[in-house]
């Protein structure tokens, strides 16, 4: 009976122990109409004006098997999609031989990411790890889109007052502090194939030529869930999750 009884104790203290790390594999959601997003953590870039390094905030849209969609919550930097329209057209808009996609992937991502944060970015073979938004996203209700208000983001700080001589200030819809700012997707304009899918001022979908300096970069990336683990946070926005490598079974 005795030794029943320990054993007993010795599964529960078990099972106590394992469950930290079975909620924390669970705690990442996709985003839902009656609960929102959850937020974490991962990579840093400059933010305040005084080009202060942050993390960024990323919300996470969906969660499908082992990879979960996120986007950055800020518009990070202003930063045309490619120099040149007619190189555009003729490579067909595609996002990885752009500009703004090798900014994003070789040299925002060595550079303010961690070795261990870039092993947990899944490297997709259409998109690489990092990307933009596409217009069928900034209209899918399912994942928080789907209206005007819905589509606005605010652009960081240093955003709008940048030290580096190669990017414009994000452009703001309204000279007062706080408005929003349109930023780019992924998708080519099906009216004018020089123009890049893009955010407008009330929210609205519309297009800009590509070649339009102030416009706003915000990422999106696929995470690796198998490799991932949720190391501290609650999921909101004012106490997002930190991530980091599972341990090695």
């Amino acid at each position: 009976m005795k030794s029943m009884l320990k054993l007993t104790v010795l599964f529960c203290l078990c099972l106590t122990l394992a469950l930290p790390s079975a909620c924390a594999e669970s705690s990442l959601r996709g985003y839902t109409a009656q609960d929102g997003y959850v937020y974490l953590t991962l990579g840093t870039y400059p933010q305040t004006a005084e080009g202060d390094i942050r993390p960024i905030l990323w919300r996470v849209l969906t969660v499908e098997e082992d990879r979960a969609y996120l986007c950055s919550e800020y518009i990070l930097l202003a930063h045309r999609i490619h120099p040149d329209d007619k190189e555009y057209i003729a490579f067909g808009a595609d996002l990885k031989q752009t500009e703004i996609w090798d900014y994003m992937n070789n040299e925002m991502l060595p550079a303010y990411f961690t070795e261990e944060e870039r092993s947990l970015i899944v490297d997709t073979p259409e998109f690489g790890q990092l990307f933009l938004l596409s217009r069928e996203d900034l209209n899918n209700r399912d994942i928080g889109f789907g209206t005007d208000t819905a589509r606005k983001a605010w652009g960081t700080d240093y955003a709008f007052n940048n030290t580096d001589e190669r990017f414009e200030n994000l452009f703001r819809y309204s000279n007062a502090r706080g408005a929003h700012s349109p930023y780019w997707t992924r998708t080519q304009s099906t009216t004018h194939n020089y123009g890049g899918v893009c955010t407008k001022a009330e929210g609205n979908l519309g297009y800009i030529r590509v070649v339009v300096a102030d416009e706003g970069c915000r990422p999106a990336c696929y995470l690796d869930l198998t490799a991932l683990t949720v190391t501290g946070g609650s999921g909101t926005m004012d106490n997002p999750y930190t991530v980091g490598a599972a341990a090695a079974e």
